[in-house]
């Protein structure tokens, strides 16, 4: 049956029939950050037993909302970005990352990775169709796997959606609201809902002004002349506004007649929808200060949700003052990308040392862990302070290492860890590089420098704030191991534990080590010789 249009008035969308659940009937969720399963072990470090679906729940303002009660609705803390992926990667992203163990009855090729918040962008309307036909099909295998929603339990999946430049103002953001849900649940407009009886599934939709005004300097960035979301390309915020299409023009003016109010607007809009129980939430990205400033003055509800870059978060202390004080949510967008950036640096080095000591065996862990990359350890610093994430990817194998399964089983950090890797994302993001021996408290220090009672030590004798950090990619079908061969005796180390196929470990070896990669079966699958490259790390393919 062809779906109609829907009408651009505020009565109408309170009348859609997609049963967006008010927060009110959501239940509190600790952040891991303050769970109070965490353990401290003996040497300072913490044992993160939180549950695997990290999850925090979104402060309300003092001021009450017309429908539901005081409770803030709950968001998971990490999802997957595709506001920036390329159109054609996009189905297959999505069904990798919301595959659930429903799902995982019918396709043996996915893994329930716990991803259940997508980050989506309404810079162009064929990336929500395609997000909305992606959602369609989870549900329709969703179906398949269980017969009945009768056991009481269903999954929970969150929306976050964008009104960019163009949609600024009450009318517009309204259109743009409308839009996106027609286009993102265009199956969801009947009478069943998303929680109706005969669905265990239920989507929440959270809204986020993407930026406060048009900027002309935007169309100049890289981020935009990249983007797959922009198909024709503009020069200039004139030039983008009247290329817009004629039903968009026509229901509200134009943002660039009043930048200073036309945000204001939309987020009278945004309130609105949020109070009647359309949006669980509602937030902004790209914010200044000033215009925080502004948006705490002029509001009666929120804001529940800030969206920014780590550059913001580690070097902006009075405005993340301001967002703690309100109460206000922060998510990373770029937290991946920003890492990524200094990987030929000493402060990347030191997180990959971090990370890798992660991955030897040790006598009384009963972890499964097997090492993990500098990417990692910093996105489960992030999540461990309740900061929201969207490592963006079109790699399986990324989305499972950064996924929320991954990073909830990570060990919490101890505080000189944690300072070790503030300290290294600082460098990393103020473009610093350094010429000391010491970043953080993490040396790489000459062998000579340094006596046996100062340095800590991996299973094999090599020195932890030294040495070479080894990946090994699984390429195979089956779990394998690390072991080294004593250049003295012969006799062969167990260095790792058992690594999945597709995926990547991580360990601290020395140069001039002989290693061996052994399958379950005991088979030797390849010998490897580590020789030290600039920064101290060398990557191995086990084929």
């Amino acid at each position: 049956m062809k779906r109609s249009r829907l009408y651009l008035t505020l009565p109408f969308l309170l009348a859609l029939q997609i049963d967006l659940a008010s927060a009110a009937t959501l239940r509190a969720t600790q952040s891991p950050a303050q769970s109070p399963d965490d353990a401290e072990n003996n040497d300072g470090s913490y044992t993160n037993n939180a549950p695997t679906q990290l999850t925090v729940k979104l402060s309300r303002s003092t001021r009450h909302r017309a429908k539901g009660s005081q409770e803030g609705a709950i968001i998971p803390l990490v999802g997957v970005g595709v506001g920036n992926s390329p159109h054609h990667k996009i189905p297959f992203i999505l069904a990798s990352a919301l595959s659930s163990k429903t799902n995982k009855q019918t396709d043996n090729n996915f893994e329930d990775l716990h991803y259940r918040l997508v980050d989506t962008s309404h810079t162009d309307s064929a990336l929500e169709v395609l997000v909305g036909r992606s959602l369609s099909r989870l549900l329709s295998s969703e179906g398949k796997g269980k017969s009945s929603p009768s056991s009481g339990t269903r999954d929970e999946y969150h929306l976050l959606i964008k009104i960019h430049h163009t949609h600024l103002g009450y009318e517009r953001t309204m259109l743009s609201i409308q839009n996106s849900l027609s286009d993102i649940l265009p199956g969801f407009s009947s009478n069943s809902g998303t929680s109706s009886s005969s669905s265990t599934i239920d989507f929440r939709v959270h809204a986020v002004i993407q930026y406060p005004r048009c900027y002309d300097s935007f169309f100049m960035s890289e981020t935009y002349k990249k983007s797959p979301n922009f198909p024709v390309k503009h020069s200039s915020c004139r030039e983008e506004e009247d290329a817009l299409d004629a039903a968009t023009k026509s229901v509200g003016p134009s943002p660039l007649i009043d930048t200073e109010n036309a945000w204001r607007r939309s987020w009278r809009a945004l309130e609105e929808l949020y109070h009647h129980g359309t949006l669980e939430s509602i937030g902004v990205s790209n914010f200044g200060p000033f215009d925080m400033k502004s948006l705490y003055e002029i509001s009666t509800e929120g804001p529940h949700i800030y969206q920014g870059s780590l550059r913001t978060l580690l070097m902006e202390e009075v405005m993340i003052e301001e967002l703690i004080r309100h109460g206000v949510h922060y998510q990373c967008t770029d937290a991946a990308s920003a890492v990524l950036e200094g990987k030929d640096s000493e402060a990347y080095a030191s997180l990959e040392r971090m990370g890798a000591k992660h991955g030897s065996v040790d006598e009384g862990d009963s972890s499964d862990a097997y090492g993990y990359s500098a990417v990692q350890v910093v996105l489960g610093w992030l999540v461990q302070r309740g900061v929201g994430l969207f490592p963006g990817t079109t790699s399986t194998a990324h989305l499972a290492e950064n996924s929320p399964m991954t990073l909830a089983s990570m060990p919490k950090f101890s505080p000189r860890e944690s300072l070790d890797i503030e300290t290294a994302l600082l460098t990393i993001v103020k473009g610093e590089s350094t010429g000391s021996k010491e970043i953080g408290g993490i040396t790489r220090t000459e062998k000579e420098d340094v006596t046996p009672e100062n340095v800590e030590l991996t299973p094999n004798g090599s020195q932890l704030d030294g040495g070479i950090v080894a990946t090994f990619f699984n390429t195979l079908q089956r779990n394998i191991r690390i072991f080294q061969v004593h250049p003295e005796t012969g006799r062969q180390i167990q260095l790792s534990r058992g690594i999945p196929p597709g995926r990547s470990g991580r360990l601290i070896v020395e140069s001039a080590d002989v290693l061996i990669a052994y399958d379950g079966h005991g088979v030797a699958v390849k010998k490897f010789l580590v020789e030290e490259d600039t920064y101290g790390r060398v990557d191995f393919i086990c084929e």
